[in-house]
């Protein structure tokens, strides 16, 4: 009778101390959250100040809950920060219109000063001729009636910052005349007007890129015809190119993708991986696997070294995958299929997806040709029939 009260104390001090433990890690979970949005914040923040230094662009921002394509917002969490969407205020390099004046206005107004105080400067100069080179690259290619739409993922990984795990920004620009039907001219002042310029396809984009923030800052990015990389030189504060006409290997021998989640992934795609992983696969090779948890450094070092980098959905959490089709999965397919690669979204290819809202989601499979091609043969039911 005298050992009940003692273990009864001590299962009571074990259970307090278990609900301290949980309390603690709910505590730590929510500071790391917390953590995770202000620093989400900071970086749209200083991204979208940049863009509008330039006098140049109309920033916008599209919500987190979505815009459709009627241009409604739908979702319940659409005051939380959203995609940035830059919107080039008048036609590339013409003059006349009434984005024009505003983009003259708008350097008169906050410029007026630095320009003048700036235009000695060598490095002014530079920058100058720089512009000038560009914007007659721009006319060349796609001629000076053109409204460009320019869209950002500001932080990509955000998450692993503190880790120092590689982190990147990823962009895109269209062709914003082509997302309204003919004659209809967007509205500069409402949000939803502009965030339709990004629901198109991928394979509509006029250039994509991302910036790599690692071990070194590497920029990678496409016109269309090719893909090349630039290593920034903090000596000359300039970006080098480093990698020129980049091309992924057509096989490789790594595959990436977030395995805790295979219990509700596809049967077939589960075959495919326990097919590569075993060296059964077409390559002979046993497949291992690299996972960052970063788009931007696993996409990266696919490119770099072949393989597959994966995102499916799956039937628990991820019913229409994980990854944003506009501003992730979109840009960066179209990277790596101007550098030779391939991709899907398990049915069609990912490029030729038609987005109906800024932040849809969508299953993501990019990588090397041939290892594509293996795996679409287990998504179209062939291979996993057949064993």
């Amino acid at each position: 009778a005298a050992v009940a009260p003692v273990k009864s104390n001590s299962s009571s001090s074990s259970n307090n101390n278990n609900q301290d433990n949980d309390n603690n890690n709910t505590n730590d979970n929510n500071l790391r959250d917390n953590s995770m949005k202000r620093l989400d914040q900071i970086s749209k923040n200083v991204l979208q100040n940049a863009l509008r230094f330039t006098g140049r662009l109309r920033v916008v921002e599209a919500p987190r809950g979505g815009i459709d394509s009627n241009g409604e917002e739908e979702g319940p969490a659409a005051h939380q920060p959203g995609v940035t969407i830059a919107y080039a205020l008048d036609s590339y390099g013409k003059e006349g219109s009434g984005g024009g004046t505003t983009q003259r206005k708008s350097r008169k107004g906050g410029g007026g000063a630095r320009k003048s105080s700036a235009s000695s400067s060598s490095t002014s100069s530079g920058a100058a001729l720089k512009e000038k080179r560009l914007a007659a690259y721009a006319d060349a290619k796609w001629g000076k009636t053109r409204r460009l739409a320019a869209f950002f993922d500001p932080l990509d990984g955000s998450g692993n910052a503190d880790a120092a795990i590689p982190t990147g920004t990823v962009f895109g620009v269209f062709d914003a005349d082509a997302a309204f039907p003919r004659g209809e001219i967007p509205d500069m002042k409402d949000t939803a007007s502009l965030a339709r310029a990004v629901l198109q396809p991928g394979n509509s984009l006029l250039a994509a890129g991302y910036c790599m923030y690692s071990s070194t800052t590497i920029l990678v990015f496409t016109l269309g015809g090719g893909t090349h990389g630039f290593t920034l030189d903090p000596t000359i504060n300039e970006f080098v190119l480093t990698h020129p006409n980049m091309k992924i290997p057509k096989r490789g021998n790594i595959y990436s993708c977030n395995e805790a989640y295979s219990e509700g992934w596809d049967d077939n795609f589960k075959q495919y991986l326990k097919t590569i992983k075993t060296g059964k696969g077409e390559s002979g090779q046993r497949y291992t696997q690299r996972y960052i948890g970063s788009m931007v450094g696993d996409v990266h070092r696919t490119l770099m070294y072949g393989g597959i980098f994966c995102c499916p959905s799956d039937t628990e959490v991820h019913h229409n995958g994980n990854l944003q089709l506009v501003y992730k999965s979109a840009p960066m397919a179209y990277i790596l299929e101007h550098a030779g690669g391939k991709s899907t979204n398990g049915e069609n290819n990912l490029l030729s997806v038609k987005p109906e809202r800024v932040h849809q989601r969508s299953p993501c499979f990019m990588g090397s040709p041939e290892d594509m091609d293996e795996l679409m043969t287990y998504m179209s039911g062939e291979q996993g029939a057949s064993q």
